[in-house]
């Protein structure tokens, strides 16, 4: 853990662990993730069709106060057609995804941008694919920790892994942790940073080490050395030659005279 890259193997062999119980916090499907091509494409058509509608409500001088008001509508239609969460966890599979915390800041960006494409949508209109791209990283980043293996999801492609081809994970300084492969090549694991880790282990079953028990184990082995190193030194320096022993010896004198006490 103190170097900045540090490959850990895996202490388990793929397919080994119960089918029947969930990792960590459970996969759920739902939300746009869950979306099909059809749910998709209705809820980009009530998106399209109300900016549409602001556009033809600016060049027809149209009152503001309709043109901003009907985003609420539009925002229940969008929310009624995105597909609820499932109460029952999906067995043996956990995502480790971008925070649902991010939404906020998505929603803080469309309100930004749109009083602005409002104010003048035809030379603003691009505005409004900051937001969109926004959300389709959240929705995209994400890594799947399943039985079969590590499934990688990022703004443009996927990558699946299997356990195999896992040798270990490499812990770099800063951005997403890396799986190392048996070619010695790197991978990024999407969503997974350092705060993520320890997540990542658990929903690996065993595949992958406990690294900070391993971290906890050894710096508990360094203090104990360096207690018992402190523990030799004083008595060491105890049984050292010349060194005051607590008795006291007395000399007489040639002639008779009272001799020196040490």
């Amino acid at each position: 853990m103190s170097s900045p890259h540090q490959s850990v193997p895996p202490a388990k062999s793929s397919h080994t662990a119960d089918e029947t119980t969930a990792t960590g916090r459970p996969a759920r499907p739902g939300g746009l993730r869950a979306a099909g091509p059809g749910r998709l494409g209705a809820i980009a058509a009530v998106v399209l069709a109300y900016l549409i509608f602001v556009v033809v409500g600016t060049v027809q001088d149209w009152s503001l106060v309709l043109r901003i008001g009907l985003v609420v509508p539009a925002a229940v239609i969008v929310w009624l057609l995105i597909p609820r969460k499932e109460n029952q966890p999906t067995p043996g599979v956990h995502v480790i995804g971008v925070p649902r915390l991010a939404y906020i800041g998505v929603l803080v960006l469309a309100f930004c941008v749109f009083f602005a494409f409002v104010g003048w949508p035809i030379a603003l209109w691009w505005l409004l694919l900051a937001p969109v791209i926004a959300v389709w990283w959240v929705m995209r980043t994400h890594t799947t920790v399943s039985d079969a293996g590590l499934d990688l999801s990022t703004m443009v492609s996927s990558k699946h892994l299997d356990w195999a081809q896992v040798k270990g994970i490499s812990i770099p300084k800063r951005g997403y942790i890396r799986a190392r492969l048996a070619d010695d090549s790197e991978v990024k694991l999407p969503a997974v940073g350092y705060d993520r880790l320890r997540e990542l282990i658990e929903a690996s079953e065993g595949r992958l080490p406990d690294v900070f028990a391993a971290a906890e184990a050894a710096e508990a082995e360094r203090l104990a050395a360096e207690r018992a190193q402190a523990g030799a030194s004083t008595d060491t320096d105890a049984d050292a030659p010349g060194a005051p022993t607590g008795e006291t010896e007395t000399h007489s004198g040639e002639n008779g005279e009272p001799g020196t006490t040490r």
